[in-house]
C-alpha cells in the first residue's frame, strides 16, 4: 500500500510542478488584483509539488536497490532545487528593488527542477 502512494505522490509531485509554473504566469498576466491574493494558486501548487516530492521519498526510499543511480542523484537535485524554490519564491513575496534578479532565479530553478525531474522519471520508472 505504501508503495503505491509512493509512486502516486512521486507523479502528482512531477504534475505540480507544470501546473505552478503555469499558475504563476496566468496569474501575473492575466489576473487583476492584489498580488498575494491573485498568486495563491501558484504558491498552493508549489508548496504542494514539495510536499508530494517528500512524501515521495519517505515511502520510496527502500525500493531504490535496483534503481539507476544518476535517476537517484537527479530527484535529488530535483529535491533540493524544490526547497530552493520555495525559499526564493517566499522572499518574492516582500517588497524590494532585488525582485527582478530573484523572479529570475526562480525561473532558471523551475526549468532545471523540471529537467531533473523528468531525468529522474526516465531512469527510474
Amino acid at each position: 500500500m505504501s508503495a503505491e502512494i509512493g509512486t502516486l505522490s512521486g507523479w502528482f509531485a512531477l504534475a505540480s510542478i507544470p501546473l505552478a509554473g503555469a499558475a504563476g504566469w496566468i496569474t501575473r498576466r492575466f489576473i487583476k488584483g492584489r498580488l498575494r491574493l491573485r498568486m495563491r494558486p501558484h504558491y498552493v501548487l508549489g508548496y504542494a509539488a514539495l510536499c508530494f516530492a517528500i512524501v515521495h521519498l519517505s515511502l520510496s526510499t527502500g525500493a531504490t536497490s535496483g534503481a539507476d543511480t544518476t535517476g537517484v542523484w537527479l530527484a535529488t537535485l530535483a529535491l533540493l532545487g524544490l526547497g530552493w524554490q520555495a525559499l526564493v519564491g517566499s522572499n518574492l513575496q516582500s517588497p524590494g528593488d532585488y525582485r527582478g534578479a530573484l523572479r529570475r532565479w526562480h525561473l532558471v530553478t523551475f526549468v532545471a527542477v523540471s529537467f531533473f525531474a523528468v531525468g529522474h522519471v526516465m531512469l527510474n520508472r
